[in-house]
């Protein structure tokens, strides 16, 4: 009996990890964008938040580490919501895009006046 019968058909050593690959890559994608976008409106929000409150303190040494958090903190809101917006970007990427069977007319309205 040939055992190569049994073997199943188009079989790839390197299937499975593969699929495995691909879901660690859409975990990965999913995180960032989450990441990114969650974390920029939430250091938006503290980082507002501690400037805020370092106007109140009447601590110098409080008083200059809550500025700075909150500065740092503001200034990480755009990279954070940039990297979650590619990460968005990047999960739509590999979908494929639906054409919508929608026809665009002219505005004919010059037309009717003349």
């Amino acid at each position: 009996m040939n055992a190569l019968i049994f073997a199943r058909q188009n079989a790839q050593a390197g299937k499975k990890r593969d699929v495995m690959g691909r879901r660690g890559l859409k975990k990965a994608q999913s995180l960032g964008a989450v990441t990114g976008v969650v974390g920029g409106v939430l250091a938006a929000l503290f980082g507002a938040l501690l400037t805020a409150a370092g106007w109140f303190v009447a601590d110098e040494g409080a008083r200059q580490w809550l500025s700075t958090a909150g500065t740092i903190l503001l200034f990480l809101t755009i990279p954070l919501i940039i990297f979650g917006g590619y990460c968005l970007d990047w999960m739509e990427k590999d979908k494929p895009q639906r054409n919508l069977n929608v026809v665009r007319h002219e505005d004919d309205d010059d037309d009717e006046e003349q």
